[in-house]
C-alpha cells in the first residue's frame, strides 16, 4: 500500500482579536436579546436579586450551548463569526469537538483576564492564539 502526502497551497490565517471582538460583541447582543425576552415572558423568582437569580444558571447554560454547539456545528462558527466569515477549527484546520468548544467556552473570562493583565503590564502577546484557544487546541481562522 502506497501513500502520498501532498502539502496544501493554502494558508491559514489567524483571524485578529480586534476582528474576534466584533465577533464576540455581535454574539453577546443576540444572546442579551434572547435572555431579555426570555426574561420579559417569565416570572422571575425574586426581583430584588439582579444577579443571583436562578434564572442566571439558564442563561449560563443557554449561553454555553450556544457557543458550542455553533462552534462544533457544520458552520465552524457562531452568528457573528459565521458574519465576519470566521471559522473555528482545531489545531488541524477539522471541526473542533464538543468538549473543546466547552473549554473554550469556560475558559474565555480567563483569557479576558490574562489579556488585560498583558495589557496592563505592557508584556507582548501573541492575540492570534489566545489562551483558550491553546487549552482547547483550537484556532480561529479567518476565510
Amino acid at each position: 500500500m502506497d501513500a502520498t502526502f501532498t502539502k496544501s497551497n493554502e494558508s491559514i490565517k489567524l483571524a485578529s482579536l480586534g476582528t474576534r471582538v466584533v465577533a464576540f460583541s455581535l454574539d453577546v447582543l443576540l444572546l442579551l436579546t434572547l435572555v431579555g425576552i426570555t426574561d420579559y415572558f417569565t416570572f422571575s423568582s425574586d426581583d430584588q436579586a439582579l444577579l443571583l437569580k436562578p434564572e442566571r444558571l439558564i442563561h449560563l447554560l443557554l449561553a454555553w450551548l450556544y457557543f458550542a454547539g455553533t462552534e462544533t456545528c457544520a458552520c465552524q462558527g457562531t452568528f457573528g463569526k459565521h458574519i465576519l466569515h470566521l471559522r473555528v477549527t482545531d489545531a488541524y484546520g477539522k471541526r473542533l469537538t464538543f468538549k473543546a468548544a466547552t473549554i473554550r467556552f469556560f475558559a474565555r473570562p480567563a483569557t479576558v483576564l490574562l489579556v488585560i493583565f498583558r495589557f496592563l503590564v505592557n508584556s507582548p502577546y501573541d492575540t492570534r492564539h489566545t489562551f483558550h484557544d491553546r487549552l482547547a487546541g483550537s484556532q480561529v481562522v479567518a476565510q
